[in-house]
């Protein structure tokens, strides 16, 4: 973020280069994604904000069934879909083992009729989460779970504010 101005990893490189030094920390052990290409889109992976229709909430009660508590509240913004749908944006749904690499030819169209495709925590995720818990691991919080991708910038100023 700059001000109030959501920008894909990518674009802080250059503007920003302690923020992007810090966010890009997270992909440690994954860095092939970091020059992954999004064909249908153009660009990387990182050219691109990752959202989820997953809601703060489930994404907890998804946590604590696995027995790992998150103590701090995060607040996370509400987008509407229709600053994301259109042509700059699909949906990345998993068909793939649990491998933390993605296949990235696992691409659609986002739809938002299929809203309720993309909320669904898949119970692999849960497991994954079980499995990271048990080894005293820290899971990546959307491992197996639908993102929606935008490529774009967003002015989250006006945007409702979801804590969890």
């Amino acid at each position: 973020m700059d001000g109030s101005i959501l920008y894909p990893l990518n674009a802080l490189k250059n503007s920003h280069p302690e923020i992007y030094a810090e966010h890009v920390k997270k992909y440690e052990g994954r860095e092939q994604l970091l020059t992954a290409e999004i064909q249908s889109l153009k660009c990387l992976w990182n050219d691109v904000l990752h959202f989820t229709a997953v809601s703060p909430q489930e994404l907890k009660v998804n946590l604590a069934k696995a027995g790992i508590e998150i103590g701090i509240v995060q607040d996370w913004y509400k987008v509407p879909v229709s600053i994301i749908q259109g042509e700059n944006s699909i949906a990345f749904v998993y068909r793939r083992d649990q491998s933390v690499i993605p296949n990235l030819k696992e691409y659609e169209t986002f739809d938002p009729e299929k809203m309720e495709v993309y909320r669904k925590v898949p119970e692999e995720t849960i497991e994954y989460y079980k499995e990271r818990n048990a080894s005293g691991k820290r899971p990546l919080l959307f491992h197996i779970v639908p993102h929606i991708l935008y490529k774009g910038s967003i002015d989250t100023k006006n945007l409702e504010i979801v804590s969890a």
